[in-house]
């Protein structure tokens, strides 16, 4: 994406690709650092203090980031960051709250796109008066697009993806899909994001999860 802003679009100011890059950057950097504190706090409240102990009940991003999963992220559209540290022995129901603790990042990313998604529309309506407007608008869409993505990505029911980790909370250690998964999905995902990106299959799939989204948002604005 940032690619093709800054070396092969020649029809953006050099200002605005600047604004865009740091606007996107934000966005990422705090997705991805809600995502994983949410994993954090939720297995924390079902009393699991493993990741508390290790210093990611926190919504510091270094505890957080992996440096290359970000660069990744950036460049190349997907990305990763460190994962939090669970023990499910902990909980006290173990298959709902390692459900619980799985979902929980996603349910952050939605609620951060439902919350970003009328601003930015608002926004668009004042982006070209100046710069500060601009700031504003570009900061709402990838508040907006990149919570989308990271929901919609980890909704994929491919290990070590948080769609997997719910499926594989309600399973049997020796389910036939969990062994599979642990063996191969990590190779699986990569080929996923590939075809995926090459098909244009993330655009329809954001499509559709955003689409209740500006729905509500469209009655109420209109």
């Amino acid at each position: 994406m940032l690619f093709d802003i800054f070396f092969t679009n020649q029809y953006i100011p050099f200002e605005q690709k600047v604004i865009i890059f740091l606007t996107f950057t934000f966005a990422v950097i705090s997705a991805l650092t809600l995502h994983e504190f949410a994993h954090a706090y939720t297995a924390n409240k079902l009393g699991d203090n493993t990741a508390k102990l290790q210093g990611r009940l926190s919504i510091n991003p270094m505890v957080h980031l992996d440096p290359i999963g970000i660069l990744c992220f950036l460049f190349l559209g997907f990305g990763w960051a460190k994962p939090v540290p669970v023990n499910t022995y902990n909980f006290s129901k173990i298959k709902r709250d390692t459900f619980l603790v799985s979902i929980s990042g996603i349910c952050v990313n939605i609620i951060l796109a439902f919350i970003f998604y009328p601003l930015f529309i608002l926004l668009a309506r004042v982006a070209n008066q100046n710069i500060f407007y601009f700031i504003l608008f570009c900061l709402c869409l990838y508040m907006f697009d990149v919570n989308l993505v990271f929901c919609v990505f980890n909704l994929l029911p491919i290990y070590p993806l948080d769609g997997f980790n719910a499926i594989a909370a309600y399973c049997k250690y020796d389910n036939p899909f969990v062994v599979f998964m642990y063996k191969y999905g990590s190779i699986i995902l990569l080929f996923v994001v590939i075809l995926f990106s090459y098909l244009n299959v993330f655009d329809w799939l954001i499509s559709v999860v955003g689409y209740p989204i500006s729905w509500f948002w469209g009655l109420i604005l209109g």
